[in-house]
C-alpha cells in the first residue's frame, strides 16, 4: 500500500514515517517541503493520503479541499490529537473518509489506512450509484413531460404516445430520452415563434 503522508511538522512527519515504514507492507512517502497536496498526489500516485496535524484548524483541510476538487480524489485519513466534533464535520465535509483522534503514535495503522480505503470506495461507489439514480428519474421526468405533450396535441393515450417515442427511437438508431429532449426543444421553439 502505498501511503503519501502529509505533515507541517517535520520531525513529527519523520517520526510517524519511520513508524509506517515498520510495516513492509507499507511504501510510506513524505511530501516534501514546498510541494502542494496535489502536485505530491500527483507524482506519486498514493493509495492513500494521511494527514497528521497536532493542532487541527479549518485552515489545515484547504489543501484536502483543493484535492477533492482538482480529480485527483484519494481515500484521505486526518490523524489529530484532540476530539473536536465541529473540526470532523468540515473534515468530513472536505473529503477525508477517515477522522482519527490520537494523542500518541498508533503502532498497529494499518488497519486503519484499510478501513479509510474501503469507507472511500464504498462511498465512491454509492455516489455512483446515485448519481445514476438521478440521471435516470431526470430521464424518466423528461419523457413523461414529452409523452404528456404529444398526448395533447395528438390527442391520443399514453401507450400510442409511447410507441411513437419507440418508433422514432428505432428508426433513428437513438435513445428513447434523446428523442424526447429533441422533441421538446422543437416544441418550445414552435411555441417561441
Amino acid at each position: 500500500m502505498k501511503v503519501l503522508l502529509a505533515d507541517e511538522n517535520s520531525h513529527r512527519a519523520g517520526a510517524l514515517a519511520r513508524l509506517l515504514e515498520a510495516e513492509a507492507t507499507l511504501d510510506v512517502i513524505l511530501v516534501e517541503e514546498d510541494t502542494s497536496l496535489i502536485d505530491a498526489v500527483r507524482r506519486h500516485a498514493p493509495d492513500i493520503v494521511l494527514v497528521d496535524i497536532s493542532r487541527a484548524d479549518r485552515d489545515a483541510l484547504d489543501s484536502v479541499r483543493a484535492l477533492s476538487a482538482s480529480g485527483l480524489e484519494r481515500p484521505v485519513a486526518l490523524f489529530v490529537d484532540e476530539d473536536d466534533e465541529s473540526l470532523m464535520e468540515d473534515a468530513f465535509a472536505a473529503g477525508v473518509c477517515s477522522y482519527n483522534v490520537l494523542d500518541a503514535p498508533v503502532t498497529n495503522v494499518k488497519p486503519l489506512l484499510r478501513a479509510a480505503i474501503a469507507l472511500y470506495r464504498r462511498f465512491r461507489d454509492t455516489n455512483a450509484e446515485l448519481v445514476a439514480a438521478r440521471k435516470t428519474l431526470s430521464d424518466r421526468e423528461t419523457i413523461n413531460r414529452a409523452k404528456l405533450l404529444f398526448m395533447r396535441q395528438e390527442r391520443c393515450k399514453e401507450d400510442e404516445a409511447y410507441r411513437w417515442f419507440r418508433k422514432q427511437a428505432m428508426q433513428q438508431a437513438r435513445k428513447i430520452i434523446d428523442v424526447a429532449t429533441d422533441y421538446l426543444a422543437h416544441q418550445n421553439r414552435s411555441q417561441k415563434k
